[in-house]
């Protein structure tokens, strides 16, 4: 009786390809990201053969594409920035805006009429403001976002690169009447290692109480296999012991939050076992 129960509760998951969407299609790409708001899939920025600065919106409704005709601050093209969705306001943080040049730059999009608007957030108290960087984490939980590490480049020179990997935190409060103000949070417990695209997801309690950041993978000169929680009401890291299978450390993949379970998809993960030798350390 145990046993099929537990058979029960596992959801039936089931992939299905989306076709014939009507409209003007995006390009191929990445680097970009993507936020829903009700039926609408929005979809900014990213690169192939330069870095775009096209907002495409998907409708799940009628499967159609449709590029909105945006006013205001528009921002320059970017890929791997941060990007979270406040009810019908979307922020994005940074990113890199030409090839070895990386932003700190805050803008809005205010999708209920497609404007863009740029912030300029007040810096910490007790601190400077983030470094422009890309391949950092944006999460948004509760009133707050969240962001985490990321990759800054270190040289004045775009063309000379000189990589460095971050781990720290702001948040960054979101208010009704347009003042914000990063914040370095005072935190407690071992902070994850530094690191760039890994993924962060926020996961709750059933009764929507005990929020926490889930910080796993990433890239740290190789491919992380690591998974960090940071529990939201004492702002504390911890590093839990986990069972089952673990995936191959990878970075550049998605994770997402579905009731109870953490879906992990996609990334670049070692080419050869020899990485992932050297990741597990």
């Amino acid at each position: 009786r145990v046993v099929r129960a537990a058979i029960m509760a596992s959801p039936i998951l089931k992939w299905k390809r989306v076709q014939n969407a009507t409209g003007p299609n995006p390009k191929p790409r990445h680097g970009h990201r993507a936020v829903a708001i009700k039926d609408l899939m929005v979809v900014f920025g990213g690169g192939n053969e330069g870095i775009v600065d096209e907002l495409h919106v998907y409708n799940t409704a009628t499967n159609q594409w449709f590029v909105p005709p945006v006013k205001g601050d528009i921002p320059p093209g970017c890929a791997a920035f941060g990007f979270v969705v406040d009810g019908t306001r979307i922020l994005v943080f940074g990113g890199m805006v030409e090839y070895g040049k990386y932003s700190n730059d805050l803008y809005e999009l205010q999708a209920s009429r497609w404007e863009w608007k740029k912030l300029r957030p007040k810096n910490p108290k007790n601190g400077p403001p983030p470094c422009p960087r890309l391949g950092h984490s944006f999460t948004i939980i509760g009133n707050k976002v969240y962001l985490f590490g990321g990759l800054a480049n270190d040289s004045e020179d775009p063309k000379n690169n000189i990589p460095r990997y971050l781990n720290d935190l702001y948040t960054l409060e979101i208010k009704s009447n347009g003042v914000m103000q990063w914040d370095i949070p005072q935190c407690y417990g071992q902070a994850p290692p530094p690191r760039e695209s890994h993924s962060a997801a926020a996961c709750f309690d059933k009764d929507g109480t005990n929020p926490r950041l889930i910080i796993y993978g990433g890239m740290s000169g190789c491919r992380l296999a690591d998974l960090w929680i940071l529990n939201i009401d004492t702002m504390t890291w911890s590093k839990p012991n986990l069972g089952g299978i673990a995936p191959l450390p990878r970075s550049l993949h998605s994770a997402t939050v579905i009731g109870s379970r953490m879906f992990v998809f996609g990334g670049w993960v070692p080419l050869v076992m020899d990485d992932v030798k050297v990741a597990t350390h």
